[in-house]
């Protein structure tokens, strides 16, 4: 199976390299901003907007003439993905007003002072010989390490800055095996949580970095010197960096979080089985809000999914509405006055719980069969409690939403 896995890479730039490198982003930033006022200028006369490459031929005219004569020393792919983008976020955009879903999301002029620094440039420009890239117009420049993934590259290299940094990423299309070759391999149950990121039905737990608590003072007190500083001077931009460089680390330890989580489960798990999460509902709670956002429970599902579909696997989700924590993974009793604060509780049955492992057992049986729970080798073992016996002498061999009823 051939797929697209994407991969950032940090560059070293000289001084010269990143004074161009800017100027590049503000053509890409020209070039969508042209491209917008042609189309809303266009649609209001009209009511058709003109096609991207009909705007490229006119960013090409542009070129000859004296006003836009700066265009000329700057790869033309730099205007023409800044301009592909702009289609593709137009047309986007009119497909879900078709539909009844867009509410919002047209196209916005990009500002000098907020609009991201990137810009796009064409593979077939492009050249990779190990640690080094060749791009045009500026020749090779090093990278801190060679591209992990073995393929051709694909769509578009993107060239962004961020935190002071200039980074490069590219899209590579890649071969991965079709099936998992290993037959003990089998499925697990994941719950996610503030305390600890993930908790396996097998008893294995991740921790939860929290990152913005581990480095809120310290973004505290970079901003409080940021907003002390005069507006437009030196000394708040260089103060305005610091704080895009805790934010960066923020980041970045919530990224490696949740790619440890799901980077272990795609390689010893056949399947996933999580719960379907409205996070922007749970977030409207303001005493767990910021809690839940630093945990990024999204990501995490969001891995999850495409790791598990590379690999073979499969990740299913329970109703949202599903009681996992609630639920007795040994007798099926729904114990409704369980708060947030109790960890462990113990069943009418004998069972005692640990909460977040009980929860993962009961994703697991909700969406791959009831009874059935990861063991710590990775394999099933159905789960027979004295409790179950008992019923079942007096229900039958059903499975426990009967014992649920009963």
């Amino acid at each position: 199976m051939r797929v697209v896995k994407g991969h950032k890479i940090l560059l070293d730039v000289t001084p010269e390299i990143d004074s161009i490198f800017v100027s590049w982003c503000g053509v890409a930033r020209w070039a969508y901003n042209y491209g917008l006022e042609r189309k809303i200028k266009s649609y209001e006369a009209d009511g058709r907007s003109p096609s991207a490459y009909s705007l490229m031929k006119e960013v090409v005219a542009l070129k000859k003439t004296e006003e836009r004569a700066w265009l000329n020393g700057i790869p033309c792919s730099v205007a023409r993905m800044a301009l592909l983008h702009l289609d593709r976020a137009y047309k986007e955009f009119f497909r879900k007003v078709k539909e009844g879903k867009a509410k919002k999301g047209f196209p916005k002029f990009k500002s000098k002072k907020t609009a991201k620094m990137a810009f796009h440039i064409e593979p077939k420009q492009m050249a990779v010989n190990g640690c080094s890239v060749r791009i045009p117009r500026v020749g090779w420049v090093k990278m801190h390490q060679p591209i992990r993934f073995n393929g051709r590259l694909v769509w578009s290299v993107c060239v962004s800055k961020r935190a002071g940094k200039w980074y490069i990423s590219f899209n590579v299309e890649t071969e991965i095996a079709d099936v998992i070759e290993s037959q003990e391999k089998s499925a697990v149950g994941i719950d996610v949580g503030v305390k600890h990121l993930a908790t396996l039905s097998n008893g294995k737990k991740f921790e939860n970095p929290k990152a913005l608590y581990r480095l809120a003072g310290l973004l505290t007190r970079a901003q409080r010197q940021m907003a002390r500083k005069k507006v437009g001077s030196n000394r708040r931009e260089k103060a305005k960096l610091r704080v895009q460089r805790i934010y960066k680390r923020i980041a970045d330890l919530r990224a490696n979080a949740t790619h440890n989580v799901s980077s272990y489960v795609s390689n010893n798990y056949t399947g996933a089985a999580i719960e379907s999460l409205n996070v922007l509902g749970m977030v409207k709670n303001h005493n767990l809000a910021k809690a839940i956002s630093d945990a990024n429970f999204s990501s995490l599902h969001r891995q999850l999914e495409y790791k598990m579909d590379w690999a073979g696997g499969e990740a299913r989700k329970a109703d949202r509405f599903f009681p996992s924590s609630k639920t007795c993974s040994t007798c099926g009793l729904v114990n409704n006055k369980l708060t947030l604060k109790d960890r462990e509780w113990d069943c009418e049955c004998g069972a005692h719980h640990d909460r977040d492992v009980n929860a993962a057992i009961n994703l697991l049986n909700e969406c791959y069969g009831r009874g059935l729970t990861a063991t710590a080798r990775g394999g099933q073992e159905r789960l027979v409690s004295p409790v179950k016996r008992e019923l079942r002498k007096k229900v039958g061999h059903g499975n426990v939403a009967s014992y649920r009823e009963e």
